[in-house]
């Protein structure tokens, strides 16, 4: 099964997979055009800096979508600032730091708790493609290491889901390097990359207008 989702490309700095994958969701159910410095400045990203899912899931909230976000970690001690991050991702922590705006990204847990769309819930590949099959379009957070076959340090990404068949997923990978539109991956290795350490096994699904 397959959606007809726009496609657009990581352009900007190469640092905008989370707002490439907003702008996608935007265009699809609300039939608006958001430029990625409008959606830089929505979530408030500073140029070079990464996206945290929170922070786009506020936003895409904000613009008047249903959305829910999963994660198998709590939000909660998110709020403890760098000292968690440090605990938390262990020997990955300082590269995620150094890419990481943590008051931004505190004030936008912040905003998914009081605004009740979280769930601490670990998503597997078969519920992605039940809410696929309903017409909900889920964002995953992915290790692109794992795709690329790197044994490297975690390079999160975030993709848009677009369908699947028996054994492979398909989404839009926004790059920047070899950007492709409904990129067919084995359903094995997707896991792999979804479950890996730094996601969290951050999952955005998005079900329409609120």
């Amino acid at each position: 099964m397959m959606l007809n989702i726009p496609f657009y490309e990581n352009n900007g700095d190469g640092n905008q997979c989370l707002q490439v994958a907003g702008k996608c969701i935007i265009k699809y159910f609300l039939d608006k055009e958001y430029s990625l410095e409008n959606l830089d400045k929505l979530t408030g990203r500073k140029e070079g800096h990464w996206t945290s899912t929170s922070q786009i899931a506020s936003v895409l909230y904000d613009v008047g979508l249903k959305v829910k976000f999963y994660s198998k970690e709590d939000l909660e001690p998110f709020l403890g600032g760098e000292e968690f991050y440090r605990e938390h991702y262990g020997k990955d922590a300082d590269k995620i730091l150094k890419f990481t705006d943590v008051p931004t990204v505190t004030k936008s847990i912040e905003n998914l708790l009081n605004y009740n769309i979280f769930e601490k819930k670990k998503i597997s590949v078969s519920s992605i493609e039940e809410s696929i099959e309903m017409g909900s379009v889920p964002i995953v957070l992915i290790d692109n290491n794992k795709i690329a076959g790197k044994k490297d340090f975690y390079k999160g990404h975030a993709v848009v889901i677009t369908g699947f068949d028996e054994n492979h997923i398909y989404y839009h990978d926004s790059g920047p390097c070899n950007p492709t539109p409904d990129k067919r991956v084995e359903k094995k290795l997707f896991v792999e990359a979804m479950d890996a350490n730094g996601t969290d096994n951050d999952c955005i699904i998005v079900s329409g207008k609120r």
